[in-house]
């Protein structure tokens, strides 16, 4: 009887650590993600600048790069759709403007070139493979995006969205030069502006 409790006593603590066993096995294969994020620095500003063009820009992107030959082994290529969204305009903070109320004139000076004012790219990666002998590191993925980023940029930069901004700017000039005649005050300009087609 005593051995037939023994028995019993150690199929049960057999059953116990198999199970325990088994369980920290199955956790083990469990995919665990773990995110942390931080806010650690909240600004905020005032600011001024006049959005006159919006232009959306579509790019596909091919990379390749191999090891001597180029065969699957050696290969790691990529395939990245950008999209972007480029908003052009005027920082108006760095007009200067000088109101002279006796004379009911306001004077503008230093209008300044357009810019980029916000360049929004997201990037799509497909057909990401990696050769045998050739594997996407961080630095690869670092470096392509880096590069999209510099080609969209030039990309905007050689666009017509500058010159149609500058047209912008200068319906809205006249704009506000209009309104002011209408209240009584005369709106001029300095010879520094870069328009040129404004009186």
């Amino acid at each position: 009887m005593k051995r037939l409790r023994n028995l019993f006593l150690g199929l049960l603590l057999l059953i116990i650590i198999l199970s325990g066993g088994w369980w920290i096995f199955q956790k083990a294969l469990q995919n665990q993600t773990e995110t942390d994020a931080d806010v650690l620095l909240e600004q905020y500003r005032d600011v001024a600048k006049l959005v006159t063009n919006e232009g959306d820009f579509l790019e596909i992107y091919e990379f390749r790069d191999y090891w001597g030959y180029d065969i699957s082994p050696l290969r790691k290529k990529a395939l990245i759709r950008a999209k972007a969204k480029a908003l052009v305009g005027f920082d108006l903070e760095a007009i200067d403007v000088e109101i002279r109320e006796p004379d009911r004139l306001i004077i503008l000076s230093a209008l300044p070139e357009p810019k980029i004012l916000a360049l929004e790219i997201t990037l799509d990666y497909y057909d990401l493979e990696a050769g045998t002998f050739n594997s996407f590191e961080a630095e690869d993925m670092n470096r392509m995006e880096s590069d999209i980023r510099t080609d969209i940029r030039k990309k905007v930069l050689e666009s017509d969205l500058f010159r149609q901004s500058d047209e912008r700017a200068e319906l809205f000039f006249k704009t506000l030069r209009t309104l002011s005649a209408r209240t009584g005050w005369e709106m001029r300009y300095r010879d520094q502006l870069h328009l040129k087609a404004l009186p």
